[in-house]
């Protein structure tokens, strides 16, 4: 049979090469025309698009154990190479042990990046990926693929999903959800799961014995791991490929900037998308920042930008094949501004590191947490308007479900927890692999980082406290600028270069930081 997401490209006068460039598909059958490079790991076939890099994991002794498609960094070194025969041996792994996967499975918990591995090692295959599965993971379990994404996992005619409203995800007021894709029989893997390749079911190994909890004594040394583990993935990326850093006047791209330290001179491109007031507010508090670390800032305007309807029309037909759903494209990609950057280049993003001021946490404490209904309806599975009782019941059910399969040691960070592995899998799972042009990541996205950031009491990462701290240990300046939530629409762009309006504007922030980041330096001393 022929591959369905092969097929559509073929209707549609598509390019599969282009599209699936940085996706990859699992399986024993693999259709032999797929244009895709070949591995083979244990009695499973690994197709590969032209650009996903694709390392050998080796264990001490030198013993293959499996493969890691996409990029990914560990503490020790770099793992993901696009050179042909490129590898990576670990040394705290001996494939004849024992607690092999125990110890692997430790060895994962810092390794940052987007990725998916693949291990065959005594016996068991089995599948593992980044903490929020922004690499894409997506199986059948009747034909026993997995894919970075739903029509590449197909050799056969989609099946309609029919616990949700396509119509209404095609329009974008809906997504699918909760593990679910468009496809019935097609499932989104939770990505602290593995997957056993002998049975298809998915295992929950992280978290494992983590509390999640710190003294107000612990944050400076939480806030000095989160930087440096985020300023050694940052240089180790830098150093392989060509690098871009969007800037912002939001939090999370400062964070990155000031956690790079001097590695942000690394990058090859920092840039701006305009597509509508708010990103023009963006592009006026960016420049500031590019000012502040000397750093050649471009800006990519909708208006400087042509695209005619064909071509908008040409670029949501690449993007719902290559996603695997009908639903709207990227809105910087429908204007043609994704073509300013370098095409085959990495972009790097402050992904999770919006968990360091809780974005999802509506409602603190333990009764929000056990109000399941506005959990559910912040996963935007319909507009918020529509949500209702009728809605909240239907999903309920795959709600608990996976409420039950956290630890009860990780209960109390339950709606982190949500929100890392049920909204940021079936968003970024499924838009990360289909933006073609280039290889999006987080740095941050570790498993380690992850812990550090949610050991930071709910109220005071919800109030910002967090943020500011970093920002101000790292880079002072940086701090002092304003975000887009304080210059607002009640200044004139221009104004963002009044420095005397400026500081006014931010003065309240900046004391409070001043007074918390020298009481936890003086609780440090204690």
């Amino acid at each position: 049979m022929t591959n369905a997401a092969l097929k559509a490209c073929r209707d549609r006068n598509l390019d599969f090469n282009k599209l699936f460039r940085w996706q990859y598909l699992i399986g024993k059958s693999i259709e032999e025309e797929l244009p895709m490079a070949r591995h083979r790991v244990g009695d499973w076939d690994v197709a590969v698009g032209a650009q996903l890099p694709v390392t050998l994991l080796k264990d001490r002794a030198g013993v293959v154990l499996g493969l890691v498609l996409g990029i990914a960094v560990s503490p020790s070194g770099f793992v993901g190479g696009m050179e042909e025969d490129w590898q990576f041996q670990v040394a705290e792994l001996d494939s004849e042990a024992a607690d092999f996967f125990d110890i692997f499975e430790i060895w994962l918990k810092p390794l940052a990046g987007r990725y998916t591995i693949l291990l065959n090692v005594q016996g068991q295959s089995r599948l593992y990926c980044d903490p929020v599965g922004m690499n894409g993971v997506v199986y059948d379990r009747q034909s026993r693929r997995i894919a970075s994404s739903t029509l590449l996992c197909l050799n056969r005619p989609m099946e309609p999903n029919g616990l949700f409203d396509h119509d209404m995800v095609a329009g974008g007021k809906g997504k699918f959800s909760l593990f679910h894709t468009q496809d019935a029989q097609v499932r989104r893997c939770n990505p602290n799961c593995y997957i056993d390749l002998a049975t298809f079911e998915e295992h929950r190994f992280w978290p494992k014995e983590e509390t999640f909890t710190s003294r107000d004594s612990d944050l400076m040394a939480v806030y000095s791991e989160l930087a440096a583990n985020t300023k050694h993935v940052v240089g180790a990326v830098n150093a392989r490929y060509t690098t871009a850093l969007p800037l912002s006047g939001g939090q999370d791209s400062r964070l990155l900037a000031a956690m790079a330290g001097d590695e942000i001179h690394a990058f090859d491109q920092f840039f701006t998308h305009i597509h509508n007031y708010a990103s023009r507010i963006d592009t006026a508090i960016a420049g500031e920042i590019a000012r502040s670390l000397q750093l050649k800032h471009s800006v990519f305007d909708k208006r400087s930008v042509k695209v005619d309807a064909a071509q908008v029309e040409h670029s949501q037909m690449e993007f719902e094949v290559a996603a695997g759903v009908v639903a709207p494209q990227n809105r910087e990609i429908a204007a043609g501004l994704d073509q300013g950057l370098t095409d085959g280049g990495v972009v790097m993003r402050g992904h999770q590191t919006d968990l360091l001021r809780a974005v999802f946490i509506d409602k603190l404490g333990k009764q929000g947490r056990e109000d399941f209904r506005w959990q559910i309806k912040r996963l935007l599975i319909v507009p918020p308007r529509d949500f209702n009782g009728t809605v909240y019941r239907k999903y309920l059910p795959l709600y608990q479900d996976w409420y039950e399969s956290l630890p009860d040691t990780a209960r109390h960070k339950s709606v982190d927890f949500m929100f890392l592995e049920i909204y940021y899998s079936s968003t970024l799972g499924l838009t990360f692999p289909a933006l073609h042009r280039s290889f999006f990541m987080s740095p941050f996205n570790s498993r380690r980082n992850i812990e550090l950031s949610l050991s930071i009491d709910d109220s005071y990462r919800r109030a910002g406290h967090a943020v500011n701290d970093i920002l101000l240990l790292n880079n002072p300046a940086l701090h002092a600028l304003p975000f887009d939530y304080e210059f607002g629409g009640k200044n004139k762009l221009d104004a963002i270069l009044d420095t005397a309006r400026m500081e006014l504007l931010t003065q309240d922030r900046r004391t409070a930081t001043y007074k918390r980041v020298s009481a936890l330096c003086s609780a440090r001393r204690v």
